[in-house]
């Protein structure tokens, strides 16, 4: 699993295919700037898409809400520069 993980986190934000009504929209705080990104539950997996990549974990103990926004706060921390936000 973690091989997929790490191949499927090499898709951009635009492979990702947004037509599923199943993904929502997250947002957080970070460092000031808001970041917004969608998140997808499939297979107890949380996949997070925003504008540099995606980020994808097992569904555990935390709500998926709660996992989107630690990934996607995880994707804003591996931006290159803050002005990418």
């Amino acid at each position: 699993m973690q091989r997929w993980l790490t191949a499927f986190a090499r898709h951009s934000f635009a492979d990702i295919a947004m037509t599923s009504l199943d993904w929502k929209q997250v947002e957080i705080n970070y460092r000031g700037k808001s970041v917004k990104g969608r998140y997808n539950i499939s297979d107890d997996l949380v996949t997070v898409a925003a504008w540099n990549g995606t980020k994808a974990a097992p569904l555990g103990i935390l709500p998926a809400e709660r996992l989107a926004k630690m990934l996607l706060r995880e994707l804003a921390a591996e931006s290159q520069t803050i002005s990418d936000l």
